[in-house]
């Protein structure tokens, strides 16, 4: 159907092996499930991830903030030589109060779709690009989202020398037609993946969120995670799971927000996919 992988917050959202359960399929999965754009071999297997991040000392010392995401992939053929990923991000978020405030805050985040059109015809390289947009639906604006729509253009890339992965994830988005209450905005993410994969399905890796928010002061507008992770690509039965965690310290952050570490907790469920 496709011949290629999509990449989600530093997993797999689509990967493929030929049907059949045996150890070199799990050798496969084991790369995949951690690649973010392959093709050739990789089309037969939906990723459906669920992750969970926590985000200590979000707004002071004293808070934490959990954010479960749901990000569901969607391929779609379009002709002999591209493909096109659907990709989403739905996000909710528990924010634990600050000492003056009663109660948690609990909510959901802008939805953020992205569409990447991708060419099969490279070799060594896999490329996608795509608008990707943030869509006002966060049911908090003031704490959990900007809720305003937001679009720019994304890129990513990657390539695998044997067990290694290289690969990254981009974009920047500009705030479209904000009302007189909501602040213009231009925000940027870089998000690089360094990976080896071993044969028994287990794999370190490191892929941290660089973000930018270019309407904050000079010395506001950063956050810079450092951390290592790893997990483990495994079936139950025909069911194909990939489990892994990751944790990061932000070097460099904003001083009034951003979370100064993030335990990042991720579970995906892989569902073969019939070839068209």
């Amino acid at each position: 159907m496709l011949k290629l992988v999509s990449f989600l917050s530093g997993a797999a959202l689509l990967v493929s092996t030929a049907p059949g359960f045996a150890l070199e399929d799990e050798k496969s999965l084991a790369k995949a499930s951690i690649s973010f754009l392959k093709k050739n071999h990789f089309s037969e297997y939906l990723s459906l991830p669920l992750e969970h991040d926590i985000n200590f000392r979000y707004l002071s010392r004293y808070t934490n903030q959990n954010v479960l995401s749901f990000k569901p992939v969607v391929p779609l053929k379009l002709g002999s030589d591209y493909d096109l990923i659907i990709r989403t991000i739905a996000p909710v978020y528990e924010n634990t109060p600050l000492p003056n405030q009663e109660g948690t805050i609990r909510g959901t985040g802008d939805l953020n779709p992205t569409f990447f059109i991708t060419p099969k015809y490279f070799d060594k390289w896999v490329l996608g690009l795509g608008p990707t947009v943030f869509m006002p639906t966060t049911s908090n604006s003031q704490y959990l989202a900007s809720n305003k729509w937001s679009v720019g253009p994304e890129f990513a890339a990657m390539a695998i020398l044997e067990n290694w992965m290289y690969g990254l994830l981009t974009y920047n988005v500009y705030a479209t037609a904000p009302d007189s209450n909501r602040i213009k905005s231009s925000q940027f993410s870089f998000q690089y993946l360094l990976a080896y994969t071993f044969d028994n399905g287990w794999y370190v890796s490191t892929n941290p969120n660089i973000t930018a928010n270019w309407q904050n002061d000079k010395n506001q507008k950063w956050l810079v995670p450092f951390g290592l992770g790893g997990g483990k690509t495994f079936y139950l039965g025909k069911q194909g799971f990939n489990l892994s965690s990751h944790a990061y310290y932000n070097a460099i952050r904003p001083e009034n927000i951003g979370p100064a570490w993030q335990f990042q907790l991720e579970m995906e469920l892989l569902f073969p996919v019939k070839s068209s």
